[in-house]
């Protein structure tokens, strides 16, 4: 019978169709729209449209299948309920797309509000009152009585799980709210509304959350996992219960870094927030902070790596292994940050071992910041000339940015050959990428570099005549 229920229901489909009046009275037109039942009865509809059944006995099936549910809910309430949960779940948005679609569905509207004020119901129709709406509609329950009792609530939050009709999961959620408030609701019926994929049901669930008794004796693996909301105002909900619930020294370090390094910004500033209160002291808690180096969240990364560093990179602390991961990270403001870390006065300007790692980054930002440290310096500690060639040729060859960078690039090349003339056959080619280049300010730095070289002496003059033979030198006469 419920699957009757439900079938009779989607076979009442009414359109609302406008219909042009002449009042003689007033001597104008007007429009009126109404309800009226469409010609898709087979033999007089498309093959592919028409439905079974004239209108006249799709009415008589909805009312006898409404029947069935009508006694069993005078003969025995208790099973009224379980049974008509069953068939409100099945109903679907699209059956409900439409305010007509709700009004031609004669068991839903029984079954949900039969007691409402806003609605007259007919011998085959239900109707809106004059000047009430749908939206005003509220839980009114045939049998409200037997929805009242304990025992009816845990199937009406069964019911806003379930229901795959948004209208019938509202309606659900407004029902337990309004009868039920002072449910006992468990952490598995709460972790349910949280993960269900409708936002509306999420923030139910946080709403039961923050009324929950149960908070204060929770373990630390049910609140890690209520942190998994999916919903952004949800888990905002979550996380303020945890800050209440939780204090700092219920979690360990790791739990700590966990918390942070995920991507929901109120779940990582959370944890944010308890790392914060800790004090880092020993090599065991030093090597796992350094898992905040894969923070996904950018908007507190570069605040994270700041923190850090603050432990890891004091004289008696410092190690490059370590160091060199926030250099590493995917996240562009963790980078950022440990390269300002690096530049203020850090002893680790003197670590050849970090240097020649980072010479060999394959992040351009930092590519750049290299070459700007090097302008400033004659050469950087551990770093080879090898490593160099490669930091210069991926800025030469970057097409989206670092336009001031390659033109420190090209003369720092310029001067590494006129140092070690051996090199020009390596740096050279690197150096061509710059005079060919079609910007005007890099095929100038390259043209200049070029003169330089050609001035140092007559072997790098032929090296250049074979790099670049589309350069034509004019013989200057004693």
């Amino acid at each position: 019978m419920v699957a009757f229920l439900v079938a009779f229901d989607r076979l009442v489909r009414r359109e609302i169709r406008t219909k042009r009046h002449w009042d003689f009275r007033a001597r104008t037109s007007y429009d009126e729209e109404r309800l009226v039942t469409p010609r898709d009865v087979i033999g007089a509809y498309p093959r592919g449209k028409a439905k079974l059944f004239k209108y006249r006995t799709r009415y008589y099936l909805q009312r006898r299948a409404w029947r069935y549910f009508r006694r069993l809910g005078h003969r025995e309430p208790l099973k009224y309920i379980p049974a008509i949960v069953n068939a409100l779940a099945r109903y679907e948005d699209a059956d409900l797309q439409k305010g007509e679609n709700i009004l031609d569905s004669w068991s839903l509207m029984h079954a949900c509000f039969a007691e409402s004020d806003a609605l007259e119901f007919g011998a085959t129709h239900v109707q809106l009152k004059d000047g009430r709406a749908l939206g005003e509609l509220t839980p009114a329950p045939a049998f409200s009585d037997a929805w009242k009792k304990a025992d009816s609530a845990p199937m009406v939050l069964a019911l806003a799980v379930r229901a795959q009709a948004r209208l019938v999961r509202l309606w659900a959620m407004q029902l337990f709210q309004r009868d039920h408030s002072t449910h006992a609701v468990s952490l598995d019926n709460i972790l349910g509304l949280l993960e269900h994929e409708d936002a509306d049901v999420q923030q139910f669930g946080s709403k039961l959350l923050e009324s929950s008794g149960v908070l204060a004796t929770l373990p630390i693996s049910s609140w890690l996992k209520l942190l998994q909301t999916k919903n952004e105002e949800a888990l905002q909900r979550v996380c303020d219960a945890f800050a209440k619930h939780v204090s700092a020294d219920r979690l360990e370090l790791a739990q700590c870094v966990e918390l942070a390094s995920v991507r929901p910004v109120p779940v990582a500033r959370l944890g944010q927030k308890y790392l914060q209160t800790r004090n880092i002291s020993s090599p065991i808690e030093r090597e796992q902070i350094c898992a905040l180096a894969n923070a996904k969240c950018s908007a507190i990364a570069g605040e994270l790596t700041a923190w850090t560093l603050k432990f890891l990179g004091t004289k008696e602390n410092y190690s490059s292994d370590q160091v060199i991961r926030f250099f590493d990270s995917n996240q562009d403001k963790s980078r950022a940050a440990a390269w300002t870390w690096l530049m203020a006065d850090s002893h680790a300007l003197i670590d050849a071992s970090l240097w020649s790692r980072l010479a060999e980054t394959p992040h351009d930002d930092l590519r750049l910041r290299v070459i700007d440290c090097l302008q400033r310096q004659t050469k950087l500690p551990g770093a080879d000339g090898n490593q160099l060639e490669n930091v210069w040729r991926s800025v030469l060859l970057g097409v989206h940015r670092g336009g001031r960078q390659k033109a420190k690039a090209v003369r720092q090349i310029s001067q590494a050959i006129v140092e070690n003339p051996q090199r020009v056959e390596t740096l050279l080619p690197v150096l061509a990428v710059a005079v060919r280049s079609v910007r005007g300010p890099e095929s100038r730095a390259g043209l200049a570099a070029v003169v330089t070289l050609t001035e140092a002496g007559p072997e790098l003059t032929e090296a250049v005549r074979r790099h670049l033979p589309e350069m034509k030198f004019a013989e200057v006469a004693a």
